[in-house]
């Protein structure tokens, strides 16, 4: 296997906020990345949430497109399993959870992609919080 440039290792700024409102079942987003300007099977994002509310999660959720505006989810794998939380809100202090999750191998049929933060089992509070970056090598 060729050796990539550390030139052509790109990460993206973050997509951050908070779940103020958003109900269970409900996803945000990160931005969308175009799939034809990197290298296939290269692309993670970084989630680092942050669940406060008691019993609230966040699970990573992939989505691709063809024109940017609609979007369908995809497999996590050809089983199709369910997401596993990547935080649990509890009633005491919580602290923030850092995982990098790669795209799935379907991701590099579309020509854009996108991560989200699903909200589960309650609705988000202002002290639910989320960032989404990327990192990928570039052709």
């Amino acid at each position: 296997m060729a050796r990539i440039s550390l030139s052509k290792v790109i990460t993206t700024g973050a997509t951050s906020g908070n779940a103020n409102g958003v109900t269970a079942g409900s996803a945000v987003s990160g931005a969308a990345v175009f799939m034809p300007d990197l290298v296939p099977m290269t692309l993670s994002a970084k989630f680092v949430v942050l669940a406060e509310t008691n019993t609230l999660t966040f699970t990573a959720r992939w989505q691709g497109s063809d024109d940017g505006t609609n979007w369908e989810n995809i497999a996590n794998a050809p089983q199709n399993p369910a997401g596993v939380a990547l935080a649990t809100g509890t009633a005491g202090a919580d602290s923030a959870v850092t995982v990098n999750i790669p795209s799935p191998v379907g991701a590099s049929g579309f020509r854009f992609i996108r991560a989200q933060a699903v909200v589960g089992v309650a609705t988000g509070a202002a002290a639910d919080t989320y960032a989404i970056s990327y990192r990928y090598v570039r052709l």
